[in-house]
Parts: structure tokens; sequence; C-alpha cells
């Protein structure tokens, strides 16, 4: 739902789950059911600065130039007539002038999230509002389930309508999910989680069950063409998402507390349509 990652993102978009739960925890799930070792990756210190790390993936702009470095419209081949030239989202000659997007679930399909112990919650609804922040960020992310329903019982968040759960605000960043023979052919995904990478993706109750949903969700997104519109599909099988990680990091993973039970690693199905403001790129080649 939502990948965040949306049970989201997207992006954006996605209802997942920050892992809350300490190692101790953790051992208390049958060893098949395991949640993989997760390392807090940023701490408040170097958070910012190291989701700014420069170089691809990247958002930005591909632009018609004349003399620029590019040949292609997705600023991606360097051979032939150079008419096109990429700017970064932020900090370049040309910026996104608009930074804002939205997602609304793909029509006829519902949005899943199963633990790998079969719990699931399912939903008919989901959309989701957000911003560039950054050249590899996304902020300001907020998604919305609507016709929520687990263990037959319809599901809610605080305050909100019947069958309808309202995720946290969440923040997000780009990652290679798996590389290519070439940087052009490498698979993005964009990772969503609570803002600092700590704390509650979500939390509701479903006929007085209560659940809490944690962690991180990473959904493949798509590169390389300049996009007003853009598919994301999340995918899980059996409570485990695919992918669990980038190339070279840790796992990111969604995690699911059920009445304050043993944490239950979790995975969302989601697939939604984002629409951006302005046309947006995300380039594996700068």
């Amino acid at each position: 739902m939502g990948k965040t990652r949306h049970w989201l993102l997207p992006v954006l978009g996605s209802l997942g789950v920050a892992l809350s739960s300490t190692p101790a925890q953790a051992t208390t799930l049958v060893e098949h059911n395991a949640i993989p070792n997760v390392e807090q990756r940023w701490n408040a210190a170097s958070f910012s600065t190291l989701l700014e790390s420069s170089g691809a993936p990247e958002f930005g702009r591909c632009i018609k130039t004349a003399g620029g470095k590019y040949a292609d419209a997705g600023c991606t081949a360097t051979g032939g007539g150079k008419e096109y030239e990429w700017y970064s989202a932020f900090g370049s000659a040309h910026p996104l002038e608009k930074t804002g997007f939205s997602d609304a679930i793909k029509e006829g399909t519902i949005a899943t999230l199963e633990t790998v112990n079969k719990n699931v919650v399912n939903c008919t609804g989901q959309s989701a509002t957000g911003k560039y922040t950054g050249n590899k960020t996304v902020g300001n992310v907020v998604v919305t389930f609507t016709g929520c329903s687990a263990f037959g019982m319809s599901c809610s968040s605080e305050g909100a309508a019947s069958g309808t759960i309202v995720t946290l605000q969440l923040e997000g960043v780009l990652g290679i999910e798996e590389l290519g023979a070439e940087a052009v052919l490498n698979s993005v995904g964009q990772d969503l989680f609570p803002v600092g990478h700590s704390g509650p993706i979500g939390e509701f109750n479903c006929g007085g069950v209560g659940l809490t949903i944690a962690g991180s969700i990473i959904s493949p997104v798509n590169a390389n063409a300049m996009k007003l519109t853009s598919a994301i599909k999340s995918k899980a099988t059996k409570g485990k998402q695919h992918p669990e990680n980038f190339v070279g990091e840790p796992a990111e993973v969604l995690v699911t507390t059920i009445e304050g039970g043993s944490p239950e690693q979790a995975g969302e199905t989601l697939a939604t349509v984002q629409t951006n403001e302005e046309k947006v790129e995300i380039n594996t080649v700068v």
C-alpha cells in the first residue's frame, strides 16, 4: 500500500513500518520468519548530509539546449549531436520550478500489507501527496488508504473515518536496487520511511485490535525519461518485499506489531500512479 515504499511511495507513495523492535525482540520470531538485521544508516548529525550525497541517481530535468552535453531527451547518451543538458532538481542553473507531486492507486487494484505470519490488511483506495526536497530526496509525504480492513473488521487511524488509515509524515531517498551492465541500465528504487528514520509510519485499529507499522519500504521507480506521470509498483510475496535493500546497503524492511506482540516482517503490494507538478526525471548516468 503506499511504497511508504507506499504501504506506500514512491513514493510516493506507502504504508510502511519503521523498525521499532530491538534485536532481543526480533529473536522471539521463529528462525524462518526472522527480520533482517537492519542497521540505522544515518544518525541525527549525518542524516541530511548523507542523503544529499552527489551523483546518480538523482532527480532533475533534461532540457533541449544548443551545445548541451547529451544527445538524447533522457540525457543518457553523449554520442552524435549534442542538443540536451542535464539540470539537477536543486542547485543547478535550471532547478525544478514546481516541486509537488501526488499519488493515486491504479484503478481496479487494491493495496495489500501482508506479514510473514499471514496477517493481511487490504485497502481498496490510496492517495498521497509529497514534495521533492533534494536531488535525491522527497519529503512531506503523507499517504491515505481507504476501504481498509483486516481480520474481517474495518481499520482506521485515530480520528479518521471508518476504513481510513493515514500515515505520519514520511520522507525518502533514491538508491540503486540492482546494477545493470552499464549505468543507464541500473534499476532504481525509492526508500520511504518516517522522518529521521525513526518512529512509526502509521498506527491504526481494526475492530479493537491495534497495529503499528514501522521501518521502511523500497519501491522500484522509473528512470532516464522525463515524465509528468509515472507508474510505481511495490511488490511483496508472503511478507517479503522485493527488493529489501539497495546495492551494498543493509536491509530496509517493513515491520508490523499487532497488539504489542512480537514484530513481524511485512511486505506491501501496491500499484500507484504518481503525477508531478512538472516533468521530472530520475537519471542514473549523471
